[in-house]
């Protein structure tokens, strides 16, 4: 797909957003052996956590304020794992920004390979960033990526 409809991929289409959401499990559960549950026991705007002990887990939050972003949220959430920096946020302000920062890079690459598998082209960055929910605070990392 060249210059791409965003309608054709939207996270608001239920087909697209299931799909992507498969990847993103199959990624944490199947790939890296990472636990995800999802809670609509949580305030909507409850962020989600992960942890690396006892056992390597994410908890989303079901009710979250802004559906389109919880794909976006989750692959974050792979990186803090993966990458095991969760106790950044508790370190300091200036390690907890560099630490959350890194991981919304890591969550645009996941995305993007995600696109690249599916053949899903867009001619900017802020097509590709509107499509799959990247919070505006993360569009300055799109030029560092790219």
């Amino acid at each position: 797909m060249s210059d791409i409809d965003i309608k054709a991929v939207s996270l608001e289409t239920r087909e697209n957003y299931d799909k992507l959401m498969a990847f993103l499990m199959n990624c944490a559960v199947f790939d890296h052996k990472i636990g995800v549950e999802f809670t609509d026991k949580l305030p909507p705007f409850a962020p989600p956590i992960s942890y690396n002990e006892p056992g390597r887990l994410i908890i989303m939050n079901a009710k979250w304020i802004y559906p389109a972003q919880i794909p976006f949220l989750l692959a974050h959430e792979i990186g803090h794992v993966l990458h095991e920096n969760a106790c950044f946020y508790h370190i300091s302000d200036l390690t907890a920004n560099k630490g959350e920062a890194s991981e919304n890079m890591f969550a645009i690459k996941l995305l993007q390979k995600y696109c690249v598998e599916n053949e899903i082209y867009f001619d900017t960055w802020y097509k590709f960033a509107k499509c799959f929910g990247i919070p505006k605070e993360c569009y300055y990392l799109l030029e560092l990526i790219a």
